[in-house]
């Protein structure tokens, strides 16, 4: 299978891939925007990865062959991270799994590992090298790929992104979730439809903590304003350094170092 016709890969496969060792984005982001609401609050990281970012349905040659692409190196990187200091490294490809060349080399360096992935490749050789995950489902999709599952197992801090259109939820183990974060699988879907469709998973996954475009805030059960959210920009408010509620003390449920 070569680059150019490759259209998706279960775990355990990995397509070849001629973009392997570029990028074409290699740029600091608030980690809200990836979104990674419980590792860091307000942290920046540098992201590494596809144009587009991370895709349900991954495709090499439509997601990297129409973008401009630099050679992504270890010598790049430490460049990049003098002189942008950041809190983590993540990867952004349009399959990360797909890019074990550039994962390597991400990892070397001594900054936490994020990887975002939809599940097609081979998460096994950097479960315990990686210290969240941002795992992309769609729930279109009945079966999702192996990997998901060993993710949702294994991986350390998992946020899922949702993608939902209406559609019965995959039967996955939801509650090894940090957090769900529910968009509609295509952007363009109508604003009220989509709506109805948070509401249904939400249902779904009662128990969870869960984020839509109208709830990005997250609050403490005793009601304080714990972390403010919006257009990728955050105010951390009553989350303390320790991860609990400075106005009741229970644990909140954040990742911290």
């Amino acid at each position: 299978m070569n680059a150019g016709s490759n259209t998706g890969a279960d775990a355990g496969t990995t397509p070849a891939n001629s973009y392997d060792g570029n990028a074409a984005v290699i740029v600091p982001q608030a980690v809200e925007k990836l979104p990674l609401f419980h590792w860091r609050p307000g942290a920046r990281l540098l992201a590494v990865g596809s144009r587009a970012g991370t895709s349900f349905t991954p495709d090499l040659h439509r997601d990297e062959g129409s973008s401009f692409q630099r050679a992504f190196t270890p010598a790049l990187l430490n460049e990049v991270l003098a002189k942008m200091p950041v809190a983590g490294v993540v990867a952004t490809w349009c399959e990360s799994l797909w890019f074990p060349r550039n994962l390597a080399t991400l990892a070397a360096c001594d900054l936490p590992l994020i990887i975002a992935t939809s599940g097609h490749g081979d998460p096994l050789p950097w479960l315990d090298r990686t210290a969240a995950w941002v795992l992309w489902i769609d729930a279109a999709q009945p079966n999702p790929p192996t990997a998901a599952r060993d993710i949702l197992a294994r991986g350390r801090h998992v946020e899922i992104v949702l993608g939902v259109d209406g559609s019965e939820l995959p039967d996955l183990p939801w509650e090894r979730a940090s957090v769900v974060h529910l968009v509609p699988r295509q952007p363009s879907a109508d604003p009220v439809l989509r709506r109805d469709w948070y509401a249904a998973a939400r249902t779904r996954l009662a128990g969870l903590i869960t984020y839509d475009e109208d709830h990005p805030h997250s609050e403490c059960v005793c009601g304080a304003s714990l972390v403010w959210r919006s257009g990728g920009r955050s105010r951390v408010d009553a989350l303390t350094a320790a991860g609990t509620c400075h106005t009741c003390g229970r644990a909140a449920g954040f990742a911290h170092p």
